[in-house]
């Protein structure tokens, strides 16, 4: 098993725990998406998979395996080795996690060398590679750029293919889509799909959206207040709901005609 999260829980602070006792697991090639209201600790599973918590977040209970390997139980120096090259992140919007005043190009190039691509032609070869797999037309000027110059859906897409770059194993995406508007949303959807199939990426995704969860998970994992509300197979989860707040979740998803 590629990651297994068992019995997770997380606090800030002393305060009573954000995340409590969750439990899920993703093989290579499967996505999984985490979807729920706002508030309910999807992004917090997703950073704490990372270690990146922010302030005061820690875990206080369960375990994260990664290849049969404890992530707590890491070092910081062997968690930086596995960041970009094994377990890779999109956020919300990858525009705000860029450097507005220097080119796609030079910070591309910059993340490629820290993971040890230290030939130029080789680096220019697979950021030209990456822009394309993503659909991103003339990544030659896409390089050139600056993150301002970009529209959301095309920061997006540098960022799925940055992201992507070193062809990791896992990719966590955090709410990816919810900036961008529906069309948008359907074609960056389908890039990140394609370009994880075409690497056997496995893809454990963040979002509010359950038509996005629909569309691409082949598990679902519902949370409500930092709870399992309910986990399995996504044609089950959907189709079958078993508690009345996925219930009441697929009610609220909007239908043609107006109708909810």
């Amino acid at each position: 098993m590629l990651l297994e999260v068992k019995d997770l829980s997380i606090a800030y602070g002393r305060r009573s725990p954000a995340v409590e006792g969750v439990s899920f697991a993703l093989d290579g090639g499967e996505v999984l998406a985490i979807a729920g209201e706002s508030g309910s600790g999807k992004t917090t599973v997703l950073r704490a998979i990372q270690h990146i918590l922010p302030g005061s977040g820690h875990i206080t209970g369960g375990r994260i395996l990664f290849e049969g390997e404890d992530t707590e139980a890491q070092s910081p120096a062997r968690r930086r080795a596995l960041c970009g090259s094994a377990i890779s992140m999109i956020f919300q919007d990858s525009g705000a996690m860029m450097d507005p005043i220097r080119t796609i190009g030079r910070q591309f190039r910059e993340y490629l060398a820290a993971h040890g691509v230290r030939d130029d032609k080789e680096a220019r070869a697979l950021m030209i590679s990456m822009l394309g797999m993503v659909r991103l037309p003339d990544p030659e000027r896409i390089l050139e750029s600056y993150t301002f110059e970009l529209s959301g859906g095309m920061r997006q897409r540098v960022g799925i293919a940055i992201a992507m770059a070193l062809r990791p194993k896992l990719l966590l995406a955090d709410e990816p889509t919810s900036a961008l508007d529906v069309t948008t949303q359907a074609q960056v959807v389908v890039e990140m799909m394609r370009a994880a199939k075409a690497m056997h990426t496995a893809i454990l995704l963040v979002t509010h959206n359950l038509g996005v969860a629909a569309y691409m998970a082949d598990r679902i994992l519902i949370m409500k207040d930092g709870r399992t509300a309910e986990y399995g197979a996504a044609d089950d989860v959907l189709r079958h709901p078993k508690t009345e707040y996925t219930k009441m979740l697929l009610a609220a998803v909007p239908r043609m005609g107006g109708a909810a």
